[in-house]
């Protein structure tokens, strides 16, 4: 069906109008690069989901989850920390969070990533770190102190940042470029929130 959009009067159906041959092939060409990313995710569904259930493990229990990144990768740390926390909500009746706690751990001036982690990471949390585009010392300071801390920390990598793998508990390598990388993070998480709250469904059964 057509979406209708009014200008200025005039009635246009957007079926009706026929997209630039260069626009439509831009979009071809990208779905076509992200595909090694989509089949990277593929190969690693199984450890995905056993991250998700483990995120529901963590919130029976009462830790925490972190989540960090470097560069573009702290938006995508920002979502799964907002998407976690609704994703919680809808298990308790009066849509509050309860007690899970999905934190984001900013760079913020003067302080580093790793710097936060003594003081806010305590045994059996999850630390979750995503670094599409490459590594800084800050992010392999900060696997090091969770680990330190008790901590489960992973990793969600490209392939200019796969090295961080050397220094978490377990990783999910995106061996594509940054961009395409970053794209599949975002779905990675996403996939996260659903298994997290398909776990929360049947212990409240």
């Amino acid at each position: 069906m057509s979406i209708v959009v009014r200008r200025t009067g005039q009635t246009v159906r957007s079926g009706d109008a026929k997209p630039n041959r260069h626009a439509v092939d831009v979009v071809l060409s990208h779905l076509g690069e992200i595909g090694p990313a989509v089949a990277a995710l593929r190969r690693e569904s199984s450890r995905l989901a056993e991250w998700g259930e483990e995120l529901a493990r963590a919130r029976l229990r009462g830790a925490k989850v972190f989540a960090a990144g470097s560069d573009g990768s702290a938006h995508e740390a920002q979502r799964f920390a907002s998407e976690l926390t609704a994703h919680d909500a809808a298990h308790h009746p009066d849509g509050n969070p309860g007690t899970f706690r999905a934190i984001v751990a900013h760079k913020e001036a003067g302080e580093t990533i790793s710097g936060q982690i003594p003081e806010l990471v305590n045994r059996g949390d999850v630390v979750v770190l995503l670094a599409a585009k490459g590594i800084t010392d800050d992010l392999r300071d900060a696997a090091s102190a969770a680990k330190k801390a008790g901590a489960k920390v992973w990793a969600l990598t490209g392939r200019e940042s796969k090295d961080l793998a050397q220094a978490v508990n377990e990783a999910v390598n995106i061996n594509t470029d940054p961009p395409h990388a970053e794209e599949a993070h975002l779905v990675a998480v996403l996939a996260l929130c659903e298994c997290f709250d398909e776990a929360m469904r049947e212990v409240n059964q």
